[in-house]
């Protein structure tokens, strides 16, 4: 048996961290089993032998106990326009054009719509960790009615059935994000990959910038970053607390014209 980890970038918005037990990418018996991280940005995630993901208005529910052959399960109605789906705990994370809508998942196979965080039409990626969600949001022009203006959030999920706002940072153009112990990692737009200190997780604060990377998402995990813009996908080491490039891997379709 041996480690192996996988980086799939796989849209210009979503990236996964698939780590094999085997090298296969499947769930098995006898500790066969493979173990996943998305970005904050996925529409699908997996807890148990369920594969969750987002279907308009909906979470669809799929049963992967035999991988290969996935059987439709329930389906949970959550919001009109529901964007993200991340795994906190129990629970799952649902960002949505309006809020964030808390599910219930001690019972992988029937989820349970448990509270909702409500905020002006945005697109809105979520994080969380040890009681503290992390939000930004972008102004949407796509959508009708008013807009909110681009911030990152942190909301107190302790109780998680009554999210409270407690911090708004003005921000420039946020997108995705990611957390790991002590720091924070913000897509800024233009403003690049901002780094944020959480020693006090209610009042984060910037310590470092990659200025100029224009990412969509983000994934930390160990002492690496995979980060995905409209190029592809790069790596950095964040072994130092300051990310270092280490590779770019260009992930745009290669086009053939023919005469």
């Amino acid at each position: 048996m041996h480690n192996k980890t996988l980086v799939l970038a796989l849209s210009a918005m979503t990236i996964a961290v698939v780590g094999c037990s085997d090298g296969s990418l499947g769930g098995g018996a006898d500790g066969d089993v493979s173990t996943g991280t998305g970005g904050s940005t996925a529409r699908m995630t997996i807890s148990g032998d369920f594969l969750y993901a987002i279907a308009g208005s909906r979470v669809q529910l799929f049963d992967i106990t035999t991988p290969e052959a996935p059987a439709p399960w329930v389906q949970v109605q959550i919001d009109w326009d529901i964007q993200t789906l991340f795994p906190y705990g129990d629970f799952l994370l649902v960002g949505a054009a309006d809020g964030v809508h808390i599910l219930d998942n001690t019972d992988p196979g029937s989820p349970i719509h448990v509270g909702d965080f409500q905020h002006a039409r945005a697109i809105d990626p979520v994080v969380a960790q040890d009681g503290f969600a992390y939000v930004t949001l972008r102004t949407d022009n796509t959508q009708p009615g008013p807009s909110v203006a681009n911030q990152l959030n942190v909301i107190d999920i302790q109780d998680i059935t009554q999210p409270e706002l407690l911090t708004t940072l003005p921000m420039q153009g946020p997108a995705g994000l990611s957390i790991e112990d002590e720091n924070l990692y913000v897509c800024d737009g233009e403003a690049g990959l901002k780094t944020f200190d959480l020693v006090d997780p209610v009042n984060p604060t910037v310590t470092h910038a990659v200025p100029g990377l224009n990412c969509s998402d983000v994934i930390a995990q160990g002492n690496q970053l995979y980060v995905i813009d409209d190029l592809g996908l790069s790596q950095y080491s964040t072994e130092s607390g300051t990310p270092v490039l280490l590779s770019t891997i260009d992930t745009q379709p290669v086009v053939y014209i023919v005469d």
